[in-house]
């Protein structure tokens, strides 16, 4: 019998272009650059948060966009 796998799509934070694809269950860090903005990521696939690890900081500022 087939199961069917709960597949999670990973965007990029800053330009939402598609980092990498998760199954359901996935643990651990995964370091991943963007290929539209290229900043590289560190995605913790348990929780989700993401760290930038080299490129452009992210703008803070009100109004400010890339």
């Amino acid at each position: 019998m087939t199961s069917k796998t709960n597949i999670k799509r990973v965007e990029c934070p800053v330009c939402s272009n598609r980092l990498l694809d998760k199954v359901q269950g996935a643990k651990g860090l995964v370091q991943s650059k963007c290929q539209r903005c290229k900043r590289v990521w560190e995605i913790d696939l348990d929780t989700n948060e993401f760290t930038l690890l080299s490129g452009k900081a992210i703008p803070r500022r009100y109004g400010a966009s890339e």
